[in-house]
């Protein structure tokens, strides 16, 4: 049951550690490849003639996503809709540059993980609701925005 409903409680200052430093190591490759990334959204093609080894690019990041996310899901288990929900929000606020993109989806994401935190053990105190039932509420309908949207174009 742990991790189907996340949980931020069961996380303590080892854990914290640890995910920080996967995170950060992950974040810095993300980082210093966000040129790439940009090249690569331009299509395969032009990131290739550009000098991107596109294979190698997409390899690196999906390993490094699948190991921060698994990192931190055997923490604090599944905490749906904040990858859904964070990405979507800064590309409407700041645009499609990844060298601000995904800095600023880490960014809002843990404002918006905290805040849900924050509200799910204050809104039943002295119990603690999971925080992965209120990023659903948040999450859901935002999930039906973009398929909608999706679907009409």
């Amino acid at each position: 049951v742990f991790w189907t409903f996340g949980d931020l409680s069961r996380a303590g200052w080892r854990e914290i550690w640890v995910i920080l430093s996967v995170t950060g190591v992950c974040l810095f490759y993300f980082a210093a490849n966000s040129w790439n990334y940009n090249a690569i959204d331009a299509g395969d093609e032009t990131a290739t003639s550009l000098g991107v080894n596109v294979r190698m690019v997409r390899f690196l990041g999906m390993s490094l996503a699948s190991l921060v996310t698994a990192v931190i899901i055997s923490f604090v288990g599944v905490i749906g809709f904040i990858g859904l929900v964070c990405p979507h929000m800064v590309r409407r606020l700041i645009g499609d540059d990844n060298r601000f993109l995904i800095p600023g989806s880490c960014i809002m994401g843990s404002i918006l993980l905290l805040g849900a935190d924050t509200v799910a053990r204050v809104m039943l105190a002295p119990n603690v609701l999971p925080v992965a039932i209120l990023t659903s509420f948040v999450g859901a309908p935002m999930f039906l925005y973009l398929l909608v949207r999706g679907y009409r174009r």
